[in-house]
């Protein structure tokens, strides 16, 4: 069933002045969950509500993720494409649940952790973070079944996609073996889709503010995986190294004008804007060169830090992680650090290819000797050691092949995720009021 006139006027009317009505209330962001009955119903989806609680507290915690100053600019530029994102989640959960697909909390609370664990965040800081904001965890765990449901969806739907012959693996390698010589680029990306004409400027608005919060030291990883509708976003929008002649010709030229370390301004393709962050540049070594994602198994420990003001006790805690530092001399050392001293710590294995770890974390073990703790390093709340159990030795064929693998099953299947969600907001009853 297609919208009516009334509803598409209403919706028109509605991407004009949701921003503004928000921005004129926008007092504080957080909004005690008791309170989220009182609020009105701003977009209703095959008359599923979205409430403006959901909106407003999506918001503060888009904000308080991607460090976006908390003010009615930031609310009128972000809350368009927010209502966008909460109708999408809305639609992704509808065609979850026709499939029978259902998320255990088991499924979320891995996705959380994995979440904090790419950021450097300790165990539990999520939650701690949506408690301080007086946000309720259904919040973000909203988020997660959205994005988890829909994967699976898409594996369901489009099962033929992710089947990839050996065949087609080899021409892909033999791609990559001809671009040998070739100028590639190490590259992150921020997507944005534009799925209908009239929201072009809206789109190009929230691209041109993200860039201008990177430039202003915003971490890239941080927004892509905040803003980001691209498969990479669950990387940090590390796209890896690609080889300049396969991108597109617009994308071409903004890196052909850009520097080591520069951000593209807005580029503009069939689908939508990309943001791109220029890392490094080099020629290809062809399919057979430095390309394998090894693994590495991990011991990381977290000194929390309660109050982090001038005045604190801060500086206890980082002595603390030093003096930890001077006793590790080895893995099991470290696991058992918070049995054996007090101050809450917690100490985690992880096991991780090496593109999954933040960029401050791969530097600090980059030369690493294996069973020898790293720097002390300090994140929001926190100061981290990290040491290396193992390198996962693996045949590096065998890595290249199941990374070309990986990406193209993540590319047709974000073609075809596009197209899906096209068709089902096409054919949905979506009234913004």
């Amino acid at each position: 069933m297609r919208p009516t006139s009334l509803a598409k006027a209403v919706t028109v009317v509605g991407r004009m002045t949701i921003a503004l009505i928000l921005a004129a209330a926008f007092v504080r962001v957080a909004i005690p969950s008791a309170s989220a009955q009182q609020m009105g119903i701003i977009a209703t989806v095959n008359s599923a509500p979205i409430s403006e609680y959901d909106l407003r507290a999506r918001l503060e915690l888009v904000m308080a993720m991607s460090g976006l100053p908390r003010n009615r600019q930031t609310v009128q530029q972000l809350a368009p494409k927010v209502v966008d994102t909460l109708i999408e989640e809305e639609l992704k959960r509808q065609e979850a649940e026709t499939l029978g697909i259902e998320v255990s909390q088991d499924d979320i609370q891995a996705a959380v952790r994995r979440f904090e664990q790419t950021r450097n965040m300790p165990a539990g800081a999520m939650l701690e973070m949506l408690k301080t904001m007086n946000l309720s965890e259904e919040v973000l765990y909203q988020q997660i079944r959205a994005d988890l449901s829909w994967r699976d969806a898409l594996r369901r739907r489009f099962r033929a996609l992710t089947q990839v012959s050996d065949e087609e693996i080899d021409e892909e390698l033999a791609r990559m073996e001809a671009e040998k010589g070739k100028p590639v680029a190490l590259l992150s990306e921020i997507f944005l889709p534009v799925d209908q004409p009239d929201k072009e400027q809206e789109v190009r608005a929230v691209a041109n503010r993200i860039i201008s919060e990177l430039k202003n030291g915003a971490p890239f990883q941080t927004m892509a995986t905040t803003f980001s509708q691209s498969p990479t976003a669950a990387v940090g929008g590390d796209l890896g190294w690609v080889s300049v002649g396969t991108l597109a010709p617009e994308a071409g030229r903004a890196l052909a004008a850009m520097k080591t370390g520069d951000y593209s301004e807005p580029i503009r393709s069939r689908d939508g804007f990309s943001v791109y962050w220029l890392r490094d540049r080099r020629v290809s070594q062809g399919a057979t060169g430095p390309s394998a994602d090894p693994q590495v198994e991990l011991q990381q420990v977290t000194i929390p830090v309660k109050d982090v003001s001038p005045t604190s006790g801060a500086g206890n805690e980082l002595d603390l992680a030093k003096r930890l530092r001077l006793r590790a001399n080895n893995c099991q050392d470290m696991a058992d650090m918070p049995r054996t001293v007090a101050g809450g710590l917690t100490a985690d294995k992880l096991k991780l290819r090496l593109s999954q770890l933040s960029p401050l974390v791969k530097e600090s073990i980059k030369d690493l000797p294996d069973g020898t703790p790293s720097e002390v390093i300090k994140v929001p709340g926190a100061y981290m050691l990290f040491m290396v159990c193992e390198r996962v030795a693996e045949n590096s064929e065998e890595i290249v092949r199941a990374q070309v693998r990986r990406r193209l099953i993540d590319a047709r299947l974000d073609l075809a995720a596009r197209q899906f969600m096209r068709d089902l907001r096409r054919n949905a009853f979506i009234e913004r009021r």
